[in-house]
């Protein structure tokens, strides 16, 4: 009969084979991708394929970095996605602010309406967004796409925002407003130091949801001016075929941004869950 410390062990082992397929899985496709930006266009498509290209090029990155349209979309999805970030980050934070502590006919009702949006399909709201976005010439521009990224992500926003007010100890605004403290300074000073958690989680959902959606910027954006580099990676797939050697470096470079949010929000998750027990 196998002991309690022996089924611990082959169950800590299961689980870890478990996670480590998980984690390969996830990883492999990544790995190929930067693999075959290295990669000529000889060795992409030779037979059996390598892993570690031979020699390594970096004539993939040269290209994309020196064609002018890529770099634009690079730059379109920054304006767009950093725009999408401060934007909701304002408006969400106010509204999710004002759910919290206030009362007034109509609130949960209202709470709850901005929440149907994420019920319905993204493309059940395509051909709504286009004709509001054609009736307010929004097409073809950045207010546009961040209207649209806004409304996407507001609900989820307001929601995150506003659970987070809901705990945080409301004695603390009380002996502000006391001691003189304005709504507004109340809010700056006093809330918002302590959300540090909440406002990393809006701002990294925000930002990765804008840079790196694809439906919507292919709506919106009919030139180069306004394309982001989202949609800009389709055009590597042409009459030719796939040009998989500058499309995975484009990927590659696409991914960086993200992958640094990322990482800068998990340290400020850290950092202000930390922060926000200490001052509470």
């Amino acid at each position: 009969m196998i002991s309690i410390r022996a089924q611990k062990t082959l169950s800590r082992v299961l689980i870890y084979t478990i996670a480590a397929i998980f984690c390969l899985f996830s990883i492999a496709p990544v790995v190929w991708g930067l693999s075959t930006s290295f990669k000529s266009e000889s060795q992409i498509f030779q037979i059996p394929p390598a892993l570690i290209p031979h020699p390594a090029t970096i004539s993939n990155y040269i290209q994309v970095l020196t064609n002018s349209a890529m770099l634009r979309y690079f730059l379109n999805s920054a304006i767009v996605s950093v725009g999408s970030v401060l934007i909701s980050l304002v408006i969400g934070i106010l509204a999710a602010y004002g759910f919290s502590r206030y009362r007034f006919p109509g609130a949960k009702t209202l709470l709850a309406t901005i929440l149907f949006t994420r019920v319905l399909p993204r493309v059940t709201l395509i051909v709504p967004f286009y004709v509001t976005l054609r009736n307010l010439h929004l097409i073809n521009t950045y207010p546009g796409l961040i209207l649209i990224y806004l409304i996407v992500v507001m609900p989820i926003s307001v929601w995150l925002l506003k659970g987070f007010f809901d705990n945080l100890p409301y004695e603390i605004e009380e002996a502000a407003v006391v001691d003189g403290c304005s709504p507004l300074r109340l809010l700056v000073s006093i809330v918002l130091p302590l959300s540090g958690p909440a406002i990393a989680a809006v701002g990294m959902y925000t930002f990765i949801l804008a840079w790196n959606e694809f439906l919507f910027a292919l709506l919106v954006t009919s030139t180069a001016a306004t394309r982001t580099i989202s949609v800009g990676l389709a055009f590597y797939i042409d009459e030719a075929g796939v040009h998989w050697g500058p499309l995975m470096a484009a990927s590659i470079l696409m991914s960086i941004p993200a992958v640094v949010i990322f990482a800068l929000s998990q340290s400020l998750l850290v950092r202000g869950l930390s922060e926000g027990a200490v001052k509470g």
